[in-house]
């Protein structure tokens, strides 16, 4: 990633661009973040293929197509301009290196790292032949590589290319070493195609070279079109037979993508505890990420905050900001304490999500095996074509309209239990958490905001702050609209009946100024407290008698943590803070005596709430253990749960606040955000697993009971 350069220019479409992701044969590809907050890979076409007019229609047709493409390993579309004086389409970003890039800087894969790859691999084939495209590019420099799979990109941008000034004058978008003999030849270029490609992408995974050798690329096609690929070092078995014969030069030999996925699913998947990942890549991930935080951070002090850029400005938790913690040395080389983008947030370990696509895709299609070396083809049953949306687009029961993606905040059940309310990038929504149905939704989604559990909602726009008393119907108070002096405010937080409530605000009214707590009675529109903060505070929490607020403050730049806060919610006056490097997370119990704080080194204690006095240390959970970022206790407080960020490796814990000591660790679905029910025997979680975002209802023994998706 490089920062941009004065001959950039500031947007592409609606899009902030953020830094240079690197350039191709196309053209440049930027770190943007898109108008609702999100960060996506924006790829603007270079001048001689803008002035293509065979070129600027192929693209078109190709990014209509590639709209249609939705999967678990493949980043969305989100937005495309083909008419525009410089064509250029934008998809979801995934801070990853290629499995290019990861292969030649940490070596071949392991084994289960293969299976995971291959299934990834088959499954974004799938999805993208049943959208009628042929990717005709696939190789190891277009697979990005992410906790939750490998993720295929550039899907049709080959298609488009064809016939232009780049393949006019001799250049090829694809490796020849991964090319299909019938692309080399001329003939038809099918699905089966890819397959070939995708095989000797595995290949390259397990050896670190393509399956027909390196060279000049004369030598090398001729060596796909005559000679047998290089497969020694593929692991021995039915992944080197399937290999095998997805490299038959006759396309009419090889499976189709469904095909090889269902043979996938005899092959045994990486232990949920380990991840899929080799250790290397992770690492790249990690830096990749600090890199696109770095970006953000360079736009949040730059930037003007005007309404777009407002719309744009990062959330978290309840209304919490996407902050970069204080990063600190790791004796392995990497960093801890540092933030991970949400689109990490919750995901499902792959391995149970490579099971569950296998396991999907052998229950629609007849498990007749395909032919390995030596054996007779067996006819298998067309699956027919994919069903339909309904054009309407709105659900056949009449319930919201609902969309489940991007990054999760809050999770908040109701008193009576009845209800969960869902708080993400794309959705603040009211569900029947048993039935999975969505009851209610708040359009447009608001940038931050805050929603008790008694059904008040408090969603913080440029210059006010609205309140919802049950219903998105029922909107009782807009806050703060005539306080033009300091009309910008963030990170709202309400009194559990809703007639109190703290936002950030600035002290000019500006982004850049410096920042205030204010204390406002709702119901008279009335700012009743103001509390200067040295930096910026969010998380913002009251106890349930109001008496105290407690959030975490961040200094101006996002760079360091200053501590989680308490305040005296009638005067404002600063009671303690907890610092020296605490206060990632914490969370007040239900009595409100005790709040439980996370630090910089992954350590929870419980400290008294009217004094900060450590009351007790809880059991480590070691160095291995990834970032603790959400705590809740049980509505009994006898236990603590903490979230972490979802990764393959993830161990989430469970303490006896008692004892201290853990009564659960290892292989837990707990990520941030977690909600408790208050019935202590249910826990909502959110993961990504499908391309969007399920939120996942567990028991008291962490089983899946219920699912919003």
């Amino acid at each position: 990633m490089q920062p941009l350069t004065p001959g950039d220019p500031p947007h592409i479409g609606p899009h902030r661009l953020l830094a240079r992701l690197g350039a191709g044969g196309m053209g440049e590809v930027y770190l943007a973040r898109t108008p609702d907050g999100h960060l996506c890979a924006l790829k603007v076409v270079k001048e001689d293929l803008a002035f293509d007019t065979q070129f600027r229609a192929r693209f078109g047709r190709e990014v209509r197509a590639a709209r249609l493409v939705r999967g678990p390993f493949t980043p969305a579309v989100v937005d495309a301009d083909p008419d525009a004086p410089a064509p250029w389409m934008a998809t979801e970003y995934v801070p990853g290196p290629t499995l290019k890039e990861a292969v030649l800087a940490g070596g071949p894969f392991p084994e289960p790292s293969l299976r995971v790859l291959a299934v990834g691999l088959a499954r974004a084939l799938g999805t993208v032949h049943a959208a009628g495209i042929v990717h005709r590019d696939l190789k190891p420099a277009n697979v990005l590589l992410s906790p939750r799979g490998p993720q295929v990109i550039d899907f049709g941008i080959a298609r488009a290319v064809e016939g232009t000034v780049l393949t006019r004058t001799g250049q090829t978008l694809g490796t020849p070493a991964y090319t299909s003999p019938e692309q080399i030849t001329g003939d038809e270029v099918s699905p089966r195609s890819d397959v070939f490609s995708m095989a000797g992408t595995v290949v390259f995974a397990a050896s670190g070279e393509p399956p027909f050798g390196a060279g000049h690329p004369s030598a090398v096609l001729h060596r796909v079109l005559s000679e047998a690929p290089r497969l020694d070092r593929v692991p021995e078995g039915l992944l080197r037979d399937l290999v095998a014969v997805c490299l038959a030069k006759d396309p009419k030999a090889r499976p189709d993508a469904d095909r090889v996925l269902e043979e996938l699913s005899a092959l045994p998947l990486p232990s949920a505890e380990h991840g899929w990942l080799p250790s290397p890549v992770t690492q790249q991930i990690d830096l990749r990420e600090g890199e696109s935080r770095r970006a953000e951070a360079a736009e949040r002090t730059t930037a003007p905050m005007d309404g777009e850029a407002a719309a744009r400005a990062p959330v978290t938790g309840r209304g919490r900001g996407d902050a970069p913690p204080p990063r600190a040395p790791r004796s392995d080389g990497a960093e801890t304490g540092t933030r991970r983008p949400r689109w990490r947030r919750g995901t499902v370990l792959v391995a149970a999500a490579a099971s569950a696509l296998v396991i999907a895709a052998g229950a629609t299609l007849a498990r007749t095996g395909f032919p390995l070396p030596g054996q007779e083809p067996t006819a298998t049953a067309d699956p027919g074509p994919p069903a339909s949306p309904d054009p309407s687009g709105e659900p056949a029961d009449g319930t919201p309209e609902v969309e489940l993606s991007g990054f999760m905040y809050d999770l908040v059940f109701s008193d009576d239990g009845e209800t969960l309310y869902v708080y993400g990038g794309s959705t603040l929504s009211a569900w029947d958490w048993r039935e999975g149905v969505p009851l209610d939704t708040w359009e447009p989604t608001p940038t931050s905001a805050d929603i008790t559990s008694g059904g008040h909602v408090a969603s913080a726009a440029d210059g006010y702050v609205e309140v919802w008393e049950g219903s998105s119907d029922n909107r009782v108070a807009v806050v703060g609209r005539d306080n033009g002096d300091r009309g910008f405010y963030d990170y709202p937080a309400l009194t559990d009946d809703g007639s109190r409530m703290a936002v950030l605000a600035s002290e000019d009214g500006t982004y850049d100024g410096d920042r205030l707590i204010q204390i406002w009675d709702v119901a008279s529109d009335t700012a009743e407290v103001d509390i200067p903060v040295e930096g910026i505070a969010f998380d913002l929490d009251f106890t349930a008698d109001e008496s105290l607020l407690v959030g975490t403050v961040v200094d101006h730049g996002w760079d360091e943590y200053l501590g989680v806060f308490v305040w005296d919610a009638a005067t404002g006056r600063e009671l303690y803070r907890i610092s020296g490097g605490s206060g990632y997370s914490f969370a007040l119990s239900p009595d409100d005596s005790a709040m439980a704080v996370v630090d910089g080194e992954n350590r929870a204690r419980i400290v008294d709430t009217a004094t900060g006095a450590t009351v007790r240390e809880l059991a480590p959970v070691g160095e291995e253990h990834d970032l603790i970022h959400d705590l809740a206790f049980s509505p009994d407080g006898e236990r603590l749960l903490a979230g972490a960020y979802g990764l393959p490796s993830s161990r989430s814990s469970v303490w006896s606040t008692a004892t201290g000591e853990l009564l659960r660790e290892r292989e837990l679905l707990l990520y941030d955000p977690i909600g408790v029910h208050p019935d202590g025997e249910h826990v909502a979680t959110a993961v990504s697993e499908t391309g969007g975002i399920s939120v996942l209802i567990l028991d008291s023994e962490f089983t899946v009971v219920s699912e919003l998706s």
